[in-house]
């Protein structure tokens, strides 16, 4: 994947539609939690984060499978025009 910078991670939450952001910062929440109970993971926590790493594994693997994203509604429109 490559080094991550944090004008790229910018740019991504900016292309994200407003009520995804929501979901992205529970995710942050999320790892800050994980951040603080340091390596040990326990329960539930153990399973919500082998079920993010299961994921991202399955993107990875199918990114043929990943959903077309349109920025704006024209942009939608103009792309199922002939549906």
């Amino acid at each position: 994947m490559g080094e991550i910078t944090l004008k790229h991670v910018e740019e991504e939450l900016r292309r994200l539609p407003a009520k995804r952001l929501r979901q992205v910062l529970l995710f942050v929440q999320f790892l800050e939690h994980i951040e603080e109970q340091g390596e040990e993971l326990d329960g539930e926590d153990q399973d919500l984060w082998n079920a993010v790493l299961a994921h991202q594994q399955y993107r990875s693997e199918h990114s043929d499978e990943t959903p077309e994203v349109f920025d704006t509604p024209d942009s939608f429109l103009k792309a199922t025009k002939n549906w």
